[in-house]
Order: C-alpha cells, then structure tokens, then sequence
C-alpha cells in the first residue's frame, strides 16, 4: 500500500430519514438525525483525510457537504436477491448524479444492480454482509454474496467482532478450488483474475453522531478523493478501527430517541407543546442554549435524585466527581466528543450512566427492602416508581443486546459451513452465577478455571470441565476484590438478615453482570440459584442467545402439589416455572428429577447428577 490515507465508508446523516427497520417505522423516526456538516466536523477531528456520507437510497448527505475540499458522493442503497427476497446494502462511492439515478432504477434486482455499477466503473462494496436483515440469510445466500462483490465491508463499527471477524476468517479462507465450486453450485460467473481474494473495508455505521470514524477505511491512492476510491477498487486497503458493540447501539438508540423526542415535543419550534409535557420539556428543552449541558445535567440530577445527597450521602458528590472527569474534560475541549475516539467516548456513556441508574437504584430499593425503613405507602410509592423508570430507561441496553446477538445460530451454522468449525468443538467459555461463594456452586477448588461441582455436564465428559473456561460470578453486600477464582459484583441493594449475620438476599446490577457476559465473549451460562442470580443468568441467555444450564434445589420439589400451604404451593410453582427455562436442568436426585418431569420439563432436558459426583455418574431422568 501507498501512503495510506482513512476514510469512513459508512456513515449516515439526517438524510438517511426512513429506514428499513418496521420498530423505526413504528415510531416514525429517522434513523439519523445527525447534520452533514457535524460528521464532516466529527471525521476530521478523528483523523479521517476524507470524508464522505452514505445515507439509503440518497446522494442529499453527500451533497450537502460537496463544496468542501476531501469529500466524494456516496450512498448505500437498498437491492435484493430476487430468488428469495433477501435484502442486501450496497454502498457505492464516487459516483455521479446521473449514474446514481441509473444504479436506483436498477436496485430491484442486486444482479441488476451490480451489472450497472461495472459498466460504469463505479466502486462499490456489499455492507455488513453477515447481517441477517431478512431473516433469510443462508449459507447459500453468503455464497453469493461472495461470488458476487470482491469488495466487502470486513469491520463494520455497529457490528459485534463476533459477526465482523467471522466475515473476515470466511474471506480469507477461500481458495481457488472452493471458489470455483461455489459458483458452479450458485451458477454466478465469477468477475475479475482472482475473485477469490476479496478486499476488505471498514466504515462506522453510525447513525447517532457520537462514533463516526469509530471504523474506517486505509487505502493508497494519489491524494485525491477519486483516488481514494481508485485504491478501494484495485484491492489497496484495509479496514481499520475497532468494531461495535451492544453499548454502542444502545447509545445510538438513546441518541435517536433523544432527537425524536425533541421531534415530537417540537422543542426546536419557536412554539413548542407546553401543554402536559411540563417534565419532558424541562428535560429536554433549551440544553446547550441557556444552560451548559454539563450544568443541565447536574441540576436535573439533584432535583429527580434529591435523596443521593441527603445525610452526607457520598453517592451524589461522587457520580457528580465521575461525570467531571469522564465527560467534563470532552465539553471543555474545542473538538468536544471528537476529542477522543469512538470506543473510549463508548466506555465513558457507559460508565457515567449505569453509575447513576445503579445509585438511583440502589437508593429507592434499600428504603423498600430494609425492614428498619418503614417508608409511608407514598414514599414506598414513589421509590417503586423510580424504580420502574430507571429500568425503562434502560430498555435501550436490552434491545441492543438481543439485536447484537440474535443471529449466533446462524453465524454457528456459517462458521462450521465454510470454516469446517462446529461448536463442540471450540474452546467454551461459560459464566456460572451463584447466590454466594459458599453457596452449591461455589468452586470445587480455588484454582483458576475449576468447575463447580454442580455444573457437571454429561457433553464435558470427565471429571470437572475440561477445554473449558469456567468463571464463577457472585454478587456481595459490599466491596470484594475479584480473583482468579471468581468475579464479585457490589449489589445494589439486600435486605438485612433479622439476626444481623449478613444480608438475607442482595439484588444483583443485572445491567453490569450482562454486560460483563457479553464482553468477555461467554459460550454459555450456568446458575445454582433460582432468585437474584438465577434471573440474571435467565436474563443473559435470553438477550445474549446463549444455552442456559442450573443446578435443582430440590427443596419444595418433591412434595406433592397440593401439599403445604398457599406460600409454600407458589414457591414452588415459581421453581417449576423458573426450571421450566433452563435449556437444561441438573437434578441431585431422582426423586427432583420426577418432579420436573412432573411439573412439565422434558424428560431430555433433565439429568440426574448427584451433588457429591461429577461427570459420569449421571443418568437420563427418562430412566430415572
């Protein structure tokens, strides 16, 4: 490669104003309300030599910032496999007006599409080609895909390294015979002298304004814009930057809520509704006006959250401390946010926020778990509602992990496909909740990576766990150091035993203990608790897609339904209802592993391993 110069190949403006995506279409809102101008701003501030903006369907983003020197048009455009409907993103770039209304009325078609863009020598590249948009997506449909486009987009910022880096193992695995195989299987003539080398690029994604540049594109070239695109085109770039996350796309989705909000509130009108939007509007009106934002924020805070500051609570003066310093230093600094790069301004959201929600948090429910309490029924109220509100809020984090993680099935499938790698028979990772150190799952030995005893699994064979990582994660009343051994997370609150040893229960921070999961890549997830922990590990498999596993309490099981009184009865219904969503169940006894079975679970999701041995000394409950 010649000198390299970057440039974001994917990012999006408020041009980009009706998206593919039904939820948004639901909502009415663009998918970005960011202006050109501020992404011009944003990349070069980021260290982008050139700057060019790719919204759906429209050159209008590209042309709103086309009298600056550094920038070409560009536009992703929407086009679709028509045998079976899948819908695909092409990005070209450099392209003219005119070629540009020639390449849209040919898009029906992707086949079409690209025969338009060759003839014109236009450069172009499939987006995100791991993204399942459809729900459609196959192992035929990525063969395809890979005969078609010699230019890919290997590192896309709004997408996980799990999908991006399988995309780029599977390019550069191909080889001439498998190449060749696969077009005579797809009947797709191959284009160029060594289609099977494909040229990778990166580019943002970003629809929010806060990360362009967080993934870009390095290439040769003469200098020039033209000659940036050139250099794409001949195979004389890489892609560079870091690739997303959840965090990232739940930051993005408060961004866009942020703006519709203001959309819908028409706070930016010169008569904006007052009328029964009184909070909103004091939330959302005039920021950066008449008040810095920092200001804003600090005094929403203490007027919404008055109790982080009662009785020299340190809580309120030290979240006030944290958002100096992980965002005061961003307002001040000319480049604002652009001051650092995308993955860092990523971490600091992250932090200052979930701090907040977790003392907000933390606050309302120890009034309502500590019997010493004794809040009137209004105040019990109110702090249940802040409560309920803080957890909305953080809807956004949920979505993003469900989004992020929805097709790992698919890319299992693509990677044993075309890299011949089946899961059982890689390296698993699994995170193993437990209520306490020294509770039923507690490690069998205090070496790191030792397997809990309950968590025996028929598929690991041997004794304990091994070629797999075992990390046991707990949650405590107070501060505790993390270990080899274990992970330990400060609970938000605990409701105190009645003769003072410890707490009785601690309500773990399920937002951390998720993200924690997510971001050291877990396999899987396992918990001997059917509360606080238990519910985070159903939690984490459902929005991350991951298998679940639990140790049984056999307490309350075994006793016949009608037995006990109405408290006992719903104990253990919650049980049945809570075993009922472990992918699967493992029993100490028979006896537990009849009432399973009896109380609805599949007798192949049951098996029988008794608490005093580990693998091999377990038996189907179906034979039990």
């Amino acid at each position: 490669m010649t000198r390299p110069y970057r440039a974001d190949l994917h990012v999006h403006s408020r041009f980009s104003d009706r998206s593919g995506n039904a939820g948004i279409r639901a909502t009415r809102s663009a998918e970005s309300y960011t202006d050109p101008l501020d992404i011009y701003r944003a990349e070069h501030a980021r260290g982008m030599d050139f700057v060019t903006i790719t919204d759906h369907n429209t050159l209008d983003g590209s042309l709103a910032i086309a009298h600056l020197p550094g920038t070409f048009l560009s536009s992703e455009i929407d086009t679709w496999f028509p045998e079976d409907g899948v819908r695909v993103h092409v990005v070209v770039l450099d392209i003219d007006e005119a070629t540009f209304a020639e390449a849209m009325k040919a898009r029906a078609s992707v086949y079409d599409l690209v025969a338009c863009l060759r003839e014109a020598g236009i450069t172009h590249l499939l987006a995100h080609p791991l993204f399942d948009m459809t729900g459609r997506l196959t192992p035929e449909v990525v063969e395809r895909m890979l005969l078609l486009f010699n230019v890919l987009e290997g590192r896309n910022g709004a997408r996980t390294h799990r999908c991006n880096g399988l995309l780029r193992a599977i390019a550069g695995s191909l080889t001439p015979e498998q190449f060749w195989a696969m077009a005579e299987r797809q009947r797709i003539e191959p284009y160029g002298e060594t289609p099977w080398r494909k040229t990778l690029t990166g580019g943002s994604d970003d629809h929010s304004g806060l990360f362009a540049a967080s993934a870009f594109t390095l290439a040769g070239g003469d200098g020039t814009a033209g000659g940036f695109a050139h250099a794409v085109a001949a195979g004389d770039c890489e892609p560079g930057g870091a690739d997303g996350d959840a965090r990232l796309l739940a930051h993005s989705i408060y961004a866009a809520s942020f703006w519709r909000i203001r959309e819908i509130l028409r706070l930016d009108e010169t008569a904006p509704r007052r009328r029964a939007v009184g909070l909103l509007h004091k939330g959302f009106g005039r920021i950066g006006r008449d008040v810095p934002v920092l200001e804003k924020a600090l005094r929403g805070v203490r007027s919404m959250a008055p109790g982080l500051y009662r009785d020299d609570d340190p809580r309120g003066p030290a979240w006030e401390a944290l958002l100096a310093r992980e965002i005061g230093g961003l307002i001040e600094d000319p480049d604002g946010i652009n001051a650092v790069d995308a993955r860092e301004l990523n971490r600091r959201l992250f932090v200052v926020a979930q701090q907040l929600a977790d003392d907000v948090v933390g606050l309302h429910l120890r009034s309502l778990l500590d019997p010493a309490a004794r809040p009137g029924l209004k105040r019990a109220l109110q702090s249940a509602y802040a409560v309920g509100m803080v957890n909305f809020l953080e809807l956004p984090y949920y979505i993003a992990w469900w989004v992020q993680s929805r097709d790992r099935a698919l890319q299992e499938q693509l990677r044993a496909y075309f890299l011949g790698e089946r899961r059982h028979g890689l390296r698993e990772k699994v995170a193993v909740l437990s209520e306490g150190r020294c509770g039923p799952a507690a490690v069998a030995t205090h070496e790191p990576g030792a397997a809990p005893a309950t968590a025996s699994r028929p598929a690991a064979g041997g004794a304990g766990w091994p070629g797999i990582d075992v990390r046991l994660i707990t949650c405590a009343a107070t501060d505790a150091p993390s270990d080899d051994a274990a992970v330990t997370f400060r609970a938000l609150a605990w409701r105190p035993s009645l003769n003072g040893d410890g707490p009785k229960w601690v309500v773990p921070p399920v937002i951390e203990i998720i993200d924690y999961i997510e971001e050291e890549g877990f396999s899987a997830v396992h918990t001997d608790s059917f509360s606080g922990q238990g519910l985070v590990a159903l939690a984490a498999a459902r929005f991350l897609h991951l298998p679940l596993t639990g140790a049984v309490d056999p307490t309350e099981l075994s006793r016949a339904a009608a037995g006990g009184g109405l408290s006992q009865r719903l104990r253990r219904r919650y049980r049945l209802w809570f075993y009922g969503h472990l992918d699967e169940a493992y029993a100490p006894t028979r006896e537990a592993a009849r009432a399973l079975v009896a109380g609805g679970l599949s007798p192949e999701r049951v098996t029988v391993v008794p608490a005093t041995g580990l693998a091999g000394q377990s038996a189907s409950a179906s034979s039990a």
